[in-house]
């Protein structure tokens, strides 16, 4: 199997990490726009699999079909702003595609040109997104009507460690832009049958995992409509996401905005225009970063609930995770990359053989992607929790 890893920031080296260990990837070229930072992640993982480092402008679409041609699968790790873009290209290269950040929004325009071309493309099969929808695919497979969707997901510092201790009680374990806009702005969610606007960090939740996470706290940020329109399920009356962090993360950032460090209207200083945005954005760059003995820490909860047998009933799963020192793996990259990888894989082997852009909550309504998939993260030490609530049991 021959696959190119696009992208080789924090998890493009999860990628890279993941698919040098099969057995059944014979040779990884490694791409990104920065060539040098790209050599020394090579480097990093240091193995004979990967055989070249290209430099890659995906915003040059002939470019990228001619990097592209040749290999089995694409697995990206690129910004979201790129993916498009990207995948336009793999889909006129001929060549098959997962990532880990593509936006539902826009990109389903290109499955048309997907299906003509034979391609299979599956996008945003990271964590959350990823994982989760996938689970939600099996809550709503296993039930006969789904009334309510939940996913609750986060990344953070260990407890214990510098990170938890700093003040925001956060560091950077993903794309930080990204981490920003999740506490910003509002979304609107489906709640007891109706569109409502929630405003970001107006709802602060309590939220418990077993230790050594405990206590939590989690916040809406965002909706499951895309699976629900994917899997074309009726009759859905609750469908809304939130993110997890250590307690008081609504609390701090709400201050943090009331100061207007997260406003994008410059201010001058010294005589300069600053956005207090990109100004905020360069600070946690500098000073979020995670140090070399610190560990983070990821946890998921997904939840289906509706009717089974003609009565009420839920099946929630439930996961957490750590930064694997020994394999120089933080959780995210393992939860974020992994997913992207194994279907990457699966795409590769011929076990998807569905071209299109394939929304990641139909690989959990097919029972054999699904059984294959989790099977593969299980061998990577994610275990994932079913639990079947009803007033059967």
């Amino acid at each position: 199997m021959k696959v190119l890893v696009l992208g080789t920031g924090k998890m493009g080296y999860g990628l890279l990490k993941d698919l040098s260990a099969q057995r059944e990837v014979t040779e990884i070229v490694a791409a990104d726009a920065n060539i040098e930072a790209a050599r020394a992640v090579v480097a990093k993982v240091a193995s004979d699999k990967v055989k070249g480092v290209e430099r890659i402008d995906v915003t040059d679409k002939k470019a990228a079909v001619r990097l592209f041609k040749g290999f089995d699968v694409v697995a990206a790790g690129i910004p979201r702003q790129f993916c498009d873009q990207a995948i336009a290209a793999t889909i006129e290269a001929g060549v098959d595609w997962a990532d880990i950040a593509a936006n539902f929004g826009t990109i389903f325009s290109q499955n048309e040109a997907a299906e003509k071309a034979g391609v299979t493309v599956v996008p945003h099969i990271g964590l959350d997104v990823g994982t989760d929808r996938v689970l939600l695919g099996v809550g709503s497979r296993k039930l006969d009507e789904v009334e309510g969707l939940y996913v609750a997901c986060g990344g953070f510092p260990q407890k214990g460690t510098p990170g938890y201790y700093n003040p925001i009680n956060y560091k950077i374990s993903w794309y930080w832009p990204f981490a920003i806009a999740g506490s910003l702005g509002s979304c609107k969610v489906l709640r007891k049958g109706k569109i409502v606007e929630v405003q970001v960090l107006s709802d602060p939740t309590p939220i418990e995992f077993p230790e050594p996470l405990g206590k939590l706290e989690a916040f809406t940020n965002s909706d499951l409509m895309d699976t629900v329109e994917h899997l074309g399920l009726k009759g859905v009356k609750d469908a809304y996401g939130q993110t997890i962090r250590w307690p008081g993360h609504c609390e701090m950032w709400t201050k943090l905005k009331d100061l207007h460090l997260m406003d994008k209207e410059p201010v001058k200083v010294k005589g300069v225009d600053v956005s207090p945005l990109d100004f905020w954005e360069a600070l946690g760059n500098k000073w979020l970063q995670f140090g070399p003995d610190e560990g983070d820490a990821i946890c998921q909860r997904v939840i289906v609930s509706g009717k089974k047998g003609g009565e009420s009933a839920a099946y929630t799963y439930e996961f957490m995770d750590f930064g694997d020192k020994k394999a120089d793996l933080s959780a995210m990259a393992r939860t974020t990359a992994f997913p992207c990888s194994i279907v990457a894989q699966m795409i590769a082997k011929g076990q998807m053989k569905m071209p299109g852009v394939i929304h990641p909550a139909k690989i959990g309504y097919d029972e054999k992607l699904s059984d294959t998939f989790f099977k593969e993260l299980a061998k990577r030490d994610i275990k994932i929790t079913e639990k079947f609530t009803s007033p059967f049991n």
